[in-house]
């Protein structure tokens, strides 16, 4: 492998000419082009009013399936073997696998002008395999779609309007613990530090980067002190260290942080304190305790405040994000799923404005939580052949 700076450099040069774009798939004004094509035309695809929220789940065959929650109905797309872990940018699924990632085009998306948004709805098809080593991670954002491969310390840039054609198309390789697309922009870190990739002068310490999300102010990349905040003005990307506040427990760092797409606060498990609350719009961390352990815990950052947690008995709770109190909780309804350790590792849980989805592969059920209405369970989706992994697309990751 070369060394690493001298990759860094080379993917520099090749990343430049990206700085100033966006993605090519939707334009960025409301006028028409010069042909008369409107505003969000995207070819291919038809627009829609509202979000088509879509869950995809991986069973224990490994069939990719798409259960669509508008209409209520389940397609299978695709079957991988192997899978060890699957992620979303909202649109595309990222299956990890020994061999490397399959990527799965869900054809359901968002995208977010800010001020208003369009909801896309295609045939979901497959688009192909990446190759690799090891468990993966998976940024997406922008025009650019970043997969980081843990055995081999490798970061492939993918072009994402490529993907969105049916193709696998590199941009560059390069060596880093972590990549992030940010906008026209691409966070790399590596050698305990994070930089924009196009701008060698804007860096920052991270020691031990794990963990990256996206929110309403920027995208947050966790550190062991705390995390390191990406936000742009002008075409310029600053970065900000949110450190954790003085005497924080090792034990307690948050590695994986969950929110509700478009808002500023999001959260993630602290040990078995409880869990951080990280206010993206005000550069700061809060320890907030809780009565329960937690597995796994998610900001829904809506007008009172509420978080979602999955404990370690197997409940959906929604618990005060100032207190930690429980105001409401479910039954145990991952309790045989939690008592073992090998099937809790792709149990996921998501948030979105009024709903919360996990999945529950021993149960063989997918559960959709009223969070705000008493925790109620809303629907439940039966899947007989063990939902072991889960993600939602059809909206802003």
């Amino acid at each position: 492998m070369p060394p690493r700076n001298t990759v860094l450099l080379a993917a520099a040069a090749a990343l430049i000419s990206l700085t100033a774009c966006s993605s090519p798939a939707v334009p960025t004004t409301d006028a028409t082009d010069d042909a008369g094509t409107p505003h969000g035309y995207v070819e291919g695809a038809a627009e829609l009013t509202e979000p088509q929220l879509t869950i995809a789940t991986i069973d224990a065959t490994g069939e990719l399936s798409l259960l669509d929650l508008i209409e209520e109905s389940t397609v299978a797309v695709d079957a991988i073997d192997e899978v060890t872990r699957i992620s979303t940018d909202g649109r595309f699924v990222f299956a990890s696998t020994p061999r490397g990632v399959s990527i799965v085009d869900t054809g359901v998306w968002t995208v977010d002008h800010e001020d208003h948004s369009h909801y896309y709805r295609a045939e979901p098809a497959v688009v192909g395999t990446l190759d690799g080593s090891g468990p993966s991670t998976v940024s997406g954002g922008g025009s650019v779609t970043a997969v980081t491969f843990a055995d081999s310390g490798e970061s492939v840039l993918l072009d994402t309007a490529d993907l969105g054609s049916g193709r696998v198309t590199e941009i560059d390789r390069l060596s880093a613990e972590l990549v992030v697309p940010f906008g026209a922009a691409t966070l790399v870190a590596a050698r305990d530090t994070v930089a924009v990739l196009a701008e060698p002068d804007t860096s920052i310490p991270c020691i031990d980067p794990q963990g990256t999300i996206a929110t309403r102010v920027g995208v947050v990349i966790g550190c062991d002190g705390g995390a390191v905040l990406a936000t742009v003005a002008s075409d310029r990307v600053s970065l900000e260290a949110v450190p954790y506040p003085a005497d924080t427990n090792a034990a307690d760092r948050a590695i994986e942080l969950r929110g509700r797409p478009g808002r500023p606060a999001v959260a993630g498990v602290a040990g078995t304190s409880g869990f951080w609350l990280l206010d993206t719009r005000e550069r700061s961390w809060a320890l907030v305790p809780t009565d329960t352990p937690l597995l796994l815990v998610a900001a829904a950052d809506d007008t009172d405040g509420n978080v979602v947690a999955l404990d370690v008995d197997g409940r959906v709770l929604t618990l005060d994000g100032a207190t930690g109190d429980t105001l409401a909780a479910t039954e145990p309804l991952l309790g045989e799923t939690v008592a073992d350790p090998d099937m809790l590792v792709g149990v996921e849980l998501t948030v979105d404005a009024s709903r919360a989805y996990v999945n529950a592969p021993t149960e063989g059920a997918v559960f959709e939580i009223d969070y705000a209405d008493g925790a109620r369970v809303a629907r439940t989706f039966d899947i007989p052949t063990s939902p072991l992994f889960l993600v939602e697309t059809g909206r802003q990751s």
